[in-house]
């Protein structure tokens, strides 16, 4: 038989994501048709009637095929640049109203956030200029209060109706993020270059206490994996022509020595909720930490920069997401590995996802107090995988006889164990004793000292003749 490729693992798990990543657009898009060519006029009725009809998922997607079509017409010189900044402003203006009223029908704060992030975009860019300023005819309707929206006035809307939700509505309608938020902030006096950002790390560094002990728990699994990796590398040798025996010989030694290799995945996974509560206390704590500055991020840096440096830690700011990159990938280097005989697979992908989520980071509006928030996470992290590889590791002891039973374990349990030894002796007197099983009569099962039972008839010794 072939050895088996050592990048097997790695490749499969790639094409096993794009599978399903793959199969997800088919089935939520399902098939296409024949390509219907519209025009510019004609899709933007098509964004006019999805307004009328809360179609606020329908439309962005919409707006991307109308700002498709602006952008060939640039190319093609039939339109101007300033043509198509006013266009593409017109649709966000439609777009965003859509979200807006969608939100405000169904009470969905999420809609209501995508509305204000939709004109944000724009906002940096054109703020400046009388495009800003510009009314977009908007369909008339019950739901709406206007006709007719600026986007600076649409945006500013949205900004008091989404800060008042962040100040009154609980996280998952239990937790008061914002409040808990505003606590730590106000700890220090909610000063401006100091407070904010110091509250991101009593943010990271209360999360790390809770989790401490589960994360401990998955360092030190960890290595005991280590500590089984001889072991387990002789029975691949002696078993490298043979990859299904050699799985199994190498269950055999987890199970031998009491290790479950699945074990050190389980604490990771009770740290995702937490993590997505503290993303949503951000969320309502956003415009708040606008207030804020950081070292780098303010104002005058920014402006200095173009945009590059976020003004406030409220903003996304650019430098910070390659600072959180490093210490994630550096975090990810420090983490366990549950399988030290893949290591390098298990390396590879936590490599690949920390580029993933550091490149996700670039396009998605997070405020850069969270970035930091997670930066100082990270760091504590790595503390404490520096402090668990230096903390000394007892030897392993088998716990499971490879024939299937159970190695006994002296001076544990107490009065515990006795019950449980004493039980143990009167069911096997009874089992003994009983005809059915060929047992003795009651009485002649002799207890011996480790708990076993002898049953059957005394042997008979024959008197020594004389001499």
């Amino acid at each position: 038989m072939s050895k088996p490729n050592p990048k097997g693992n790695f490749l499969q798990t790639f094409l096993i994501i794009t599978t399903l990543w793959m199969g997800y657009v088919l089935f939520f898009q399902g098939p296409k048709g024949p390509e219907v060519v519209q025009t510019p006029e004609q899709i933007f009725a098509e964004l006019v009637k999805q307004n009328q009809q809360l179609m606020d998922s329908t439309i962005v997607r919409t707006a991307n095929a109308y700002d498709h079509k602006l952008q060939e017409q640039l190319k093609a010189k039939t339109i101007t640049q300033d043509k198509l900044d006013e266009q593409q402003l017109a649709a966000a203006v439609l777009v965003a109203d859509t979200q807006r009223k969608a939100a405000l029908v169904r009470n969905d704060t999420n809609r209501l956030r995508l509305s204000y992030t939709t004109l944000k975009n724009y906002k940096k860019a054109f703020e400046n200029t009388p495009l800003w300023t510009k009314q977009v005819d908007v369909p008339d309707d019950k739901r709406s209060e206007s006709t007719a929206w600026t986007p600076k006035e649409l945006h500013e809307r949205t900004y008091e109706e989404l800060n008042k939700r962040n100040h009154d509505e609980l996280v998952y309608g239990a937790l008061p993020g914002f409040a808990i938020i505003d606590f730590l902030v106000g700890l220090t006096g909610h000063q401006q270059a100091f407070s904010y950002a110091f509250a991101c790390f009593l943010l990271a560094l209360i999360v790390r206490t809770l989790i401490f002990p589960l994360a401990q728990k998955q360092l030190m699994f960890s290595r005991q994996m280590g500590q089984l990796v001889p072991l387990t590398n002789e029975v691949r040798a002696k078993y490298k022509d043979d990859p299904q025996q050699q799985q199994v010989k190498v269950m055999e030694i987890y199970k031998e020595y009491g290790i479950n290799p699945l074990a050190g995945c389980f604490p990771a996974l009770l740290q995702m909720p937490l993590f997505l509560t503290v993303y949503q206390f951000m969320l309502h704590y956003q415009f708040a930490f606008q207030k804020g500055t950081f070292l780098w991020i303010n104002p005058s840096v920014s402006q200095m920069t173009g945009g590059w440096t976020a003004p406030n830690l409220g903003e996304l700011d650019y430098p910070l997401i390659l600072i959180y990159g490093v210490t994630m990938l550096a975090s990810t280097l420090l983490a366990p590995i549950s399988d030290p005989s893949q290591a390098k697979q298990q390396r590879m992908m936590s490599i690949g996802m920390s580029i993933m989520f550091t490149a996700f980071m670039f396009f998605w509006p997070l405020p850069s107090a969270f970035v930091l928030y997670w930066t100082f996470t990270n760091l504590l992290s790595m503390a404490q995988s520096l402090r668990a590889y230096k903390l000394p590791m007892p030897p392993l002891q088998k716990v499971n006889a490879a024939g299937g039973g159970v190695y006994p374990k002296s001076a544990v349990g107490g009065k515990w164990m006795k019950m449980m030894e004493e039980f143990q002796k009167q069911a096997a007197e009874q089992q003994a004793a009983d005809p059915k099983n060929g047992g003795a009569k009651p009485g002649t099962g002799q207890v011996i000292s480790n708990g076993e039972v002898k049953t059957g008839t005394p042997a008979k010794h024959k008197p020594k003749k004389r001499k």
